[in-house]
Parts: C-alpha cells; sequence; structure tokens
C-alpha cells in the first residue's frame, strides 16, 4: 500500500509529505484547495502524463516520490525481478520517484534504479488504481465493458480469451498469406510464362562457354581461304619448282660433298648444306600439304556468322557475354523454381486457414458459453450491490451482442440498467442521472475491487451528485473496500469523510507573497472541526460541531 507521499515544487505545493494509513483515508478542503494536485501528483508518480505547466514558477524542476510498503501483487514481483530491481522481497519496501524538468525531460527511478517511463507506468498502474469521473465515463465504454466482463469471468475466461486471439492471429496471418498469393496470383502466372520462354531460348541455343572465341576463329579463317591457299601455292612453288630453292640446294650439296673428299675441313659444310637441303624438302612437301587443306566453304562460314548472330543477339538480351547469360539462365530456373512453388504455397495457405477458423469456431464457441455464464452472475451481483447503494428497484443485466470474429471473440457486451420498476432497460452509458450513474459505476467497482490485486484505490470525488441515504449507501461500501483494500477519497460530503479511518485537510496559505498548498492529519477535534466546517461553511455553531462528532461516532 501507499505509505508516504513526497511531492515538492509541484503546482502550488512547494513541499508537502502526506502519510497514509490502511484503511480508508479522506482528503478533505474548501473547493480548489488543492485536492485535485494531490491525486495529480499520484498520477505522475505512476506514469500519468507529465507537463511542463506542473513545474512550480520560478522553479527548473518538480518532484514525486511514493513509498510503498507489501504485500506486493505477484504480477509487480515478476516485473521487478526481470527488470532487475531489488526490494527485499515481501518485505521490502518500494520507493518511487520521479522528476520532471523543463524541457519536458521526465527521470522515473525505482528504488534508485532509473526505469523507463513505460516500466515505471506498467510498475505504478500495479500499485494504484485512480478511480475519478474520466474514469466512470470509461468504464461505460463497450470495450471496457468486455475487458471487466472477463476479469469477473476468472482466469479460465481469461486464458481461453488469450487462446481465442492466439487463434485469431493465426487465421488472420494465413487469411493474409492466401490473399497475398490470390493479389499477386495474374503477375505471378505472367513471371513464370515469361522465364520459361527466356530459359527455353537459353537452352535451345546449347551455349558453351568459349564457343565465341571458337567461332570467330575459324570464320576469320575460311573468310581468307583462297588468300591462304594463293600463298602456300607461291611457296611450294619456290621451294620445288624447277630451278627452286631445293634444286639449288641439291647443286649446292654435290659440290660441297665432292670438295670434302678432298679436303675434310669442308667436311662441316658440305654436312650444314645436307641438314638445309632435307629440312627444305621437308617444310615443302608441309606447305603443300597445308595447301591442299584449305577449305573453301561458304556455307559453312554462313553457318558461323548465323551462330555469331544468335550469340550477339542473346547477349543483348541476357549478358554482355556467353558467361552472363549462362549465370542469368541459372537465376532464371531459380527464380522459375520459386515462384512455381508459391502454388503450393497457396495451396497451404487455404489449407491452414481453414483449417484454424474451424479452431477458432471451436474455441470462440466455448468463449461465448462461459461469457453467458459471467454475464449473469455479473447481472446478479451487481444487481445486489445496488440494493445497498440505496436503489432496491435497479436490475442491472449484461447483454451480449454479436459481434463479428475478433481477437477477443464473437462478441460485445452492453451494461443495461433497469432503474425502476416499470421502466425499461436502456444501456448504463446513456443513464442520464449522475448520482444513479456514480452509484453503478461504484456498484461494479466493489464487485470488481474483490477481483483487483492493486492494493490501493483513490476514489476521486466519485459521491458527486448523490445525497441524502444514497451518500450513506455509498460511505458504507467504500468503507467496506477499505477493509480488505487501502483506499484514499477526495470527497466534499461529510459523511463520506466521517466514514474514513483517517482524515487529511487540505488547504491553502500564504506566505509572503507566495500561495502554498499544505497538509495537516487532523486529530479528533480536528476533524470535529472540518467537518461541522463541510455541514455549515463559514457558520459553524455548537449544533453543527454537535452534528459533526455524532457523525463520528
Amino acid at each position: 500500500m501507499l505509505k508516504e507521499l513526497y511531492v515538492e515544487n509541484f503546482a502550488l505545493i512547494e513541499k508537502m509529505r502526506l502519510a497514509f494509513c490502511g484503511g480508508l483515508t479522506a482528503l478533505t478542503g474548501e473547493t480548489g484547495a488543492g485536492k485535485s494536485l494531490v491525486i495529480d501528483a499520484v498520477s505522475l508518480l505512476i506514469g500519468g502524463r507529465a507537463k511542463e505547466s506542473f513545474i512550480r514558477s520560478g522553479e527548473e524542476k518538480c518532484l514525486i516520490e511514493g513509498v510503498f510498503e507489501s504485500p506486493y501483487p505477484q504480477e509487480l514481483s515478476f516485473l521487478l525481478e526481470a527488470a532487475g530491481i531489488e526490494f527485499g522481497g515481501e518485505d521490502g519496501m518500494l520507493i518511487f520517484r520521479r522528476e520532471i524538468s523543463r524541457g519536458g525531460k521526465s527521470v522515473c527511478r525505482i528504488n534508485g534504479i532509473t526505469v523507463t517511463l513505460a516500466l515505471f507506468r506498467q510498475a505504478g498502474r500495479l500499485l494504484v488504481n485512480i478511480n475519478g469521473q474520466m474514469e466512470h465515463l470509461l468504464l461505460l465504454e463497450e470495450g471496457k465493458q468486455l475487458a471487466l466482463l472477463d476479469s469477473f469471468g476468472g482466469e479460465k475466461l481469461c486464458a481461453l480469451r488469450e487462446q481465442v486471439g492466439g487463434s485469431f492471429s493465426l487465421m488472420q496471418h494465413w487469411s493474409n498469406k492466401y490473399r497475398e498469393y490470390e493479389e499477386k496470383q495474374q503477375e505471378r502466372a505472367q513471371r513464370i510464362d515469361w522465364l520459361r520462354f527466356q530459359i527455353e531460348e537459353i537452352e535451345q541455343a546449347k551455349l558453351l562457354p568459349d564457343e565465341e572465341e571458337l567461332l570467330k576463329t575459324e570464320a576469320d579463317l575460311l573468310s581468307h581461304g583462297e588468300k591462304r591457299r594463293t600463298a602456300a601455292a607461291s611457296a611450294t612453288a619456290a621451294l620445288s619448282g624447277n630451278n627452286a630453292a631445293i634444286d639449288k640446294s641439291a647443286e649446292a650439296m654435290e659440290a660441297m660433298r665432292q670438295v670434302s673428299a678432298l679436303d675434310k675441313e669442308a667436311t662441316p659444310l658440305y654436312e650444314r648444306l645436307s641438314s638445309v637441303y632435307y629440312e627444305l624438302d621437308d617444310i615443302a612437301q608441309e606447305v603443300q600439304i597445308y595447301a591442299d587443306n584449305i577449305v573453301n566453304d561458304p556455307y559453312r562460314l554462313e553457318e558461323i556468322e548465323s551462330r555469331l548472330f544468335l550469340i550477339t543477339r542473346l547477349k543483348k538480351k541476357y549478358g554482355g557475354s556467353i558467361a552472363e547469360i549462362l549465370s542469368y539462365y541459372q537465376k532464371a530456373q531459380e527464380e522459375l523454381s520459386s515462384l512455381e512453388e508459391w502454388d503450393l504455397i497457396g495451396d497451404s495457405a487455404s489449407e491452414q486457414m481453414k483449417k484454424e477458423k474451424e479452431n477458432y469456431d471451436v474455441l470462440s464457441a466455448s468463449l461465448t458459453d462461459i461469457r453467458k455464464e459471467a454475464s449473469r452472475k455479473l447481472g446478479a451481483a451487481i444487481t445486489e450491490e445496488l440494493k445497498l447503494l440505496y436503489m432496491p428497484n435497479a436490475v442491472f443485466r449484461v447483454d451480449i451482442m454479436p459481434h463479428a470474429p475478433a481477437s477477443y471473440g464473437n462478441e460485445n457486451v452492453v451494461f443495461m440498467i433497469q432503474s425502476n420498476i416499470g421502466e425499461d432497460f436502456c444501456p448504463v452509458a446513456k443513464i442520464a442521472s449522475g448520482g444513479e450513474l456514480a452509484r453503478i459505476v461504484l456498484g461494479i467497482k466493489v464487485i470488481l475491487a474483490q477481483l483487483d490485486a492493486v492494493p490501493t484505490l483513490i476514489f476521486d470525488e466519485t459521491d458527486t451528485g448523490i445525497g441524502g441515504c444514497a451518500l450513506s449507501a455509498v460511505a458504507n461500501r467504500i468503507k467496506m473496500i477499505a477493509s480488505y483494500t487501502q483506499s484514499i477519497c477526495v470527497t466534499h460530503a461529510p459523511i463520506m469523510a466521517a466514514a474514513a479511518n483517517n482524515q487529511i485537510h487540505i488547504y491553502k496559505k500564504i506566505e509572503g507573497s507566495r500561495t502554498i498548498i499544505q497538509s495537516e492529519l487532523l486529530d479528533y477535534q480536528g476533524r470535529v472541526n472540518e467537518l461541522a466546517r463541510m455541514l455549515a461553511g463559514d457558520k459553524v455553531s455548537e449544533a453543527t460541531l454537535a452534528q459533526a462528532r455524532e457523525l463520528l461516532t
């Protein structure tokens, strides 16, 4: 529970320290005395929205600090342990501290450890629940009413709702997959046809990696065949024709043979001439063979040129070389394979979607059945609570309305009320009487507070618009809530204040040229005086003092 609240440089509050006990504590004071500022400070302490206007004039920052003591909700213990924040378990204190500086900077700490605002808010709202007129309006929203019913339904209902949410998410996932498949089906079919055409075109070409270079070489030879044959014939004639090189070399060789027979020193020259002769003869034969093998085939040349034209055309479409064309071919095959698998994905998505829809229908139907039972019990419980809140003829009902499939099931709920005998049921949200609305909301909170693990409840002027016996009934019910949950109420009603175990007076004071807000924990006589003021304003008399004392008995 909230043990202590310290506020510094917050609006008109220079410094204020409030101590709280268990049970019910009433915050009272004149209208505009600053009671709402205290609630605003607590709101910031549990992660509420910060405003620069909260900072006291002339100061650079404001500070809100709250000390909490055990027991704590188990969810909070898990949350803080996961964040690495030590607080001594169930017996340890928790200190929440928030500093707001000009320029919008906000620093949040839990037990001295700086945390994110999200974590600060998540932890704070497990410790304090503020119930004001805005919260009353939120309770009247259909989505909020469904959440309240599910909370009342207990762990089994909440667990089933979570299963329904998971099933709905899967159903949406497969539905989106199938819709994506359908939307892209035409585009994918066109792409598949185009890829198949390209792959077939490249396959039919039967390209080889070094084919282009070989073809160009062969084409060059064929185009110069006649020139090569003429040149080779000329070489043959020069070597072996009449009076040609071979004949002359033969004459020279014979002459040197005769010389070497007479002079041994001429033998090397003879041998060299012999070698030249035989080499020329061999060359002449090879030149003749080369000339005989020269092909002049215009059809083969045309065939090569046609093949080179095909390669050039493919290069313009798929890459600058045969290697790039073959690389494109490989990638096209991979893409085609991937696209063809989409048909299997589409079939799978359709099957999974239908399967998950069946699962969702079963789970949501079970959820509907449990909700119907919970709605009957909640309606009966709140009807009984309204009798205690001085609405003896009121009947509360929870209507379950069909709704399109959603993450929370196939229905929504509307809180309905019959305020008086003979009247029609109407939505609680359309109740015109502020006093009736306040009691209906309080009745809901009384029932749900018994299920809520939040250790501190704050009622911010929830008795507005209620008077007489109804107000007395409201005070008794809030006091009943305070018997098992620390409760703090801001009130202008003497009956409500008198029902409290403790009473803190909030008031304004002038110090120098500044207005400040201060607080005082009232003793018995202080409570008598404050209640008398609340009863009679400035005209406090012995009669009103006696009435105040009577309220406290």
